[in-house]
């Protein structure tokens, strides 16, 4: 195996962070069983960092070690804050604890949510089998019983960044679009490979039974 770069490493400390935070959040329903599968959690969150660059990367480092200093836990943020339309009742008993966003935040939100959506439909569209096994898409399919929409998940994790995050994902985000590209199907190819398919053809194949 080759020396791990500065960059690689990067990705494994935030991962390292988001796991240790992941174990501090408490479920209403008690101890959730992805908290005991590390394994999967790091393909997922590692697998979504490394399609980033390296000042998006940097910048939200700096903002998972200021949650740090400030005592707050940006898991649990991000879970209180996509309990808003599954559990709107608890949600409403979190809310005062979740940090209010600018309106320059939510208008960087909207425009990331709107391309990731185009994005997601392409997935859809091109990768169904895959697709089929991940969490339903938009915010209005929210419920209980089948759980946060990919969207409300995307949006929930978004509110935790701070907006010079949200500034640089949205420089990058805006150029992939704009040549064409597609972020998401670089992470879905990210878990894929990590899971041992040498392309999303390869995975799409095997998952067509499934």
């Amino acid at each position: 195996m080759g020396e791990i770069t500065e960059r690689e490493q990067l990705i494994f400390d935030i991962a390292s962070a988001e796991w240790e935070l992941f174990q501090q959040v408490e479920n209403t329903g008690g101890r959730a069983s992805c908290q005991d599968d590390p394994d999967t959690f790091f393909k997922m969150r590692m697998s979504q960092w490394m399609v980033y660059s390296d000042e998006v990367l940097q910048s939200y480092w700096e903002d998972l070690s200021r949650a740090a200093a400030e005592g707050r836990n940006p898991v649990f943020e991000k879970y209180g804050y996509m309990m808003e339309t599954t559990y709107p009742e608890e949600y409403a008993q979190i809310r005062e604890h979740l940090p209010a966003a600018s309106p320059e935040k939510l208008e960087l939100i909207e425009k990331l949510a709107k391309v990731h959506l185009e994005w997601d439909a392409w997935m859809l569209e091109h990768y169904p089998n895959i697709r089929q096994n991940g969490r339903t898409m938009t915010a209005q399919e929210d419920s209980v019983p089948e759980g946060t929409s990919s969207e409300s998940y995307l949006r929930g994790e978004l509110m935790t960044c701070s907006e010079k995050t949200l500034r640089l994902m949205w420089e990058q985000t805006e150029t992939v679009y704009n040549s064409g590209g597609n972020l998401l199907r670089q992470i879905i190819g990210n878990e894929t490979a990590f899971y041992g398919y040498r392309s999303l053809e390869e995975a799409e194949a095997a998952h067509a039974n499934t």
